[in-house]
């Protein structure tokens, strides 16, 4: 018996999280990913200390900010996501984290004003679709009927993601008509894959509307 595991059981707990060392050539901040996509957050932390030295600071740095996120500990995520940003300004992920952060402490204003902020700051379609999402949701959150109005005219019909049926999904829930919300997510699925829908349904699980907490997604773009 490993003498880690024998001291984790005389203690009476479960073994410490330790991070598997790395054979040469594999990238940690890949590793970190699977780790934090399967929820082993520790493991995660401590591989991205060695990928924020290697050649994807910004990503490691990031992807740190999204494990802050998931625990709660909410000036640290800040913090990493503005650091992301620092290391590199191109990178867009850290700025759309750092909204999300706003939005997931019930920071409704703030939470949109960055998001709308952010739709002069890409023409990426699938990102500008997430900004606009992110307007509705904050809008609607925050009970602000004329701005949740506006976000869901600009959810126009198709979007290349699934921000279109997200979007009326988020505005059936929102106004007490929870079977409509429900075929639109439904389509939403036949359609799309569940780490394509992640990111949006995740609003909608944190504000009571989904039971299920959708999968993690690691976004290394």
């Amino acid at each position: 018996m490993p003498l880690l595991f024998a001291i984790s059981l005389l203690l009476g707990g479960a073994p410490f999280a330790v991070a598997e060392p790395l054979t040469a050539g594999v990238d940690p901040l890949a590793v970190a990913a699977r780790d934090f996509e399967e929820r082993r957050f520790d493991a995660a932390l401590a591989l991205l200390t060695e990928a924020v030295k290697q050649d994807a600071p910004a990503r490691a740095l990031d992807l740190r900010g999204c494990i802050y996120m998931e625990q709660g500990k909410w000036n640290e995520a800040m913090e990493a996501f503005k650091a992301a940003e620092q290391a590199d300004p191109k990178l867009f992920p850290p700025r759309l984290h750092y909204a999300d952060a706003l939005l997931r402490q019930g920071k409704w204003q703030e939470a949109r004003a960055l998001y709308a902020d952010l739709m002069k700051q890409t023409n990426i379609l699938m990102f500008n679709e997430r900004l606009r999402y992110g307007m509705l949701i904050a809008s609607l959150a925050g009970k602000d009927e004329e701005n949740a109005t506006a976000a869901l005219g600009r959810l126009t019909f198709p979007t290349e993601s699934a921000a279109y049926y997200y979007g009326q999904a988020a505005w059936s829930f929102a106004h007490g008509k929870k079977s409509a919300a429900e075929k639109w997510l439904k389509t939403a699925e036949e359609i799309f894959a569940p780490k394509q829908t992640a990111w949006f349904a995740r609003s909608l699980h944190d504000l009571g509307w989904l039971q299920e907490k959708p999968p993690l997604v690691a976004e290394l773009q």
